[in-house]
C-alpha cells in the first residue's frame, strides 16, 4: 500500500491536534458540520485502542465519539442463511460476514448535514451474545468529531469503497504481521475464544491473518499512515 503521509502511533497528541485543526478549518462556514475520520488496519493493529485514546483526548476540546465497524457483523441467524454457513461461521470477521451496505448508509447519514440536528443511534457488538446490539450507542447532535474504526473501511470492495466519499480524512494503522499475530493469539486466549495456544494459533492463521492479507492487498491508500516504532 502506497504511503502518502506518515506518523507514529505514540504521537497521539499530534494526531489530536491534526483533527482539531481539520475541525476548525472545515467548520468555519458551517458550525453544524461534523468531521469524520476513518481508521483502518489489519486485525490486531491497535485501531480500537488508538481511536479510544484519540476520542478521550478530543473530548477535552470538542465532543467526539468512535463508531466501530463491529456493530455491523451479520447476525448468527443471517450467517446460517448464507450459501456456505459452515465457512461463514469459521470465517466470521471476514468482509463477507458484515453488512457493508448498512454500514455505508450510516456513514453517509453521519456526513449529511440534514441529519446534524438529530441524534443518530448506532449498533455495537456484544461478544457475550456473539451478535450486534441495535441502537446501543447514540451520537448526539452536538457531536463534532466522529471516528469510524474498522478493518475494512478502506477496502476497494463494493460498498466499502464508497466510505471514503463521506470522510474528511482516512488513516491506516500499519503494524508488522509478526507482532499482530502475537497480539491476536493473546487476545483469543484472554477472551476465551480459544481454549489453548494451539487453538489460538490455528484460529489466527485460518481467519485473522487471511483477513489481514486481504486488507493489505485490497485497500485504498490512506491520507495518513500510522506506524509502530
Amino acid at each position: 500500500m502506497a504511503i502518502k503521509h506518515k506518523i507514529y502511533s505514540d504521537q497521539v497528541p499530534e494526531l489530536v491536534e491534526r483533527v482539531l485543526k481539520l475541525q476548525k478549518d472545515k467548520t468555519e462556514s458551517n458550525k453544524d458540520r461534523r468531521i469524520i475520520i476513518s481508521i483502518a488496519g489489519i486485525p490486531g493493529s491497535g485501531k480500537s485502542t488508538l481511536s479510544t485514546e484519540i476520542v478521550r483526548q478530543l473530548n477535552k476540546s470538542v465532543k467526539a465519539i468512535a463508531v466501530q465497524q463491529d456493530g455491523f457483523h451479520l447476525y448468527r441467524s443471517e450467517l446460517e442463511k448464507l450459501p456456505n454457513p459452515v465457512e461463514a461461521f469459521l470465517r466470521r470477521g471476514a468482509p463477507f460476514t458484515f453488512d457493508a451496505k448498512k454500514f455505508l448508509n450510516l456513514v453517509s447519514h453521519l456526513y449529511d448535514e440534514n441529519y446534524a440536528g438529530s441524534p443518530i443511534k448506532v449498533p455495537t457488538f456484544d461478544h457475550k451474545l456473539k451478535d450486534p446490539v441495535e441502537d446501543d450507542k447514540v451520537i448526539d447532535p452536538d457531536t463534532k468529531v466522529i471516528i469510524i474504526e474498522g478493518n475494512y473501511v478502506l477496502l476497494k470492495d463494493l460498498y466499502w469503497n464508497e466510505i471514503s466519499n463521506y470522510v474528511d480524512e482516512s488513516w491506516f494503522v500499519d503494524v508488522p504481521l509478526d507482532l499482530v499475530k502475537e497480539r491476536i493469539i493473546k487476545r483469543h486466549l484472554e477472551a476465551g475464544i480459544a481454549e489453548n495456544e494451539q487453538e489460538a494459533i490455528k484460529r489466527a492463521d485460518n481467519n485473522d491473518l487471511l483477513n489481514a492479507e486481504y486488507i493489505l492487498k485490497n485497500s485504498k491508500p490512506a491520507d495518513l499512515t500510522i506506524l509502530t516504532r
